[in-house]
């Protein structure tokens, strides 16, 4: 498997000519992180000489505990994958990733943007709106509690309970925790809880360094 340190090498030329950039171990990512964490994991491949780097955007709301890959993709470059025993690599692969990583993440700055991103026509299989116990957590930032009450109505169904059978907690988390809120129009209850979410995901992705505490759009509209 490919080393920490040989992923430190391959990105040097990507972290000099973004000073935006920031690498955690085998992450890179674009800072400073609010609300939503942009960024590329080198991954490790069965291959042991071999990169696979791929792009993600997620909603720290979400309570993450690793780097997940749903809204985002590999990044291919030209040869379609990535030998360390190529010396063309750093300059290659770093070159792949400006332009087919970078390029969206950095358009992702508000949870509008979020949203156009995660949308059916770029990710038909996946979009935001086949997952609802994600979806109410942007409803709610955004401050759209009837969209938020929508999510907790169809979650009390039995369809709702059933899709979320394999998740109970993240099921829980919101029917036991937001959905009460969302009832109430707690705004200043539901902004706390976001904000105690994604300290948890903060936490857990070893990203403090780079976040910043930022206000909700919902608190704003409170």
């Amino acid at each position: 498997m490919t080393t920490i340190a040989q992923v430190k090498e391959a990105v040097q030329p990507l972290l000099q000519r973004n000073p935006d950039l920031a690498l955690i171990g085998r992450l890179v990512i674009i800072k400073p992180v609010h609300h939503i964490l942009c960024g590329i994991n080198i991954g490790r491949s069965l291959d042991h000489l071999k990169f696979v780097p791929a792009w993600s955007v997620l909603l720290l709301s979400e309570q993450h505990e690793n780097f997940g890959y749903l809204w985002g993709a590999k990044v291919r470059g030209p040869r379609g994958s990535w030998r360390i025993t190529d010396p063309d690599l750093p300059r290659a692969m770093c070159e792949a990733i400006e332009h087919e990583a970078l390029t969206p993440m950095r358009a992702i700055k508000t949870f509008d943007d979020f949203v156009n991103l995660a949308c059916k026509e770029r990710f038909p299989v996946q979009h935001l709106d086949l997952y609802p116990a994600t979806k109410i957590l942007v409803d709610i930032a955004r401050g759209d509690l009837v969209a938020a009450k929508a999510i907790c109505k169809y979650l009390g169904t039995n369809e709702g309970r059933a899709e979320y059978f394999y998740m109970p907690e993240t099921y829980d988390r919101v029917v036991q925790e937001l959905c009460p809120l969302v009832a109430a129009n707690d705004r200043a209850g539901l902004a706390k809880l976001l904000h105690s979410y994604e300290a948890q995901s903060v936490k857990n992705l070893k990203i403090e360094k780079f976040w910043e505490r930022t206000p909700f759009p919902i608190e704003a509209q409170s």
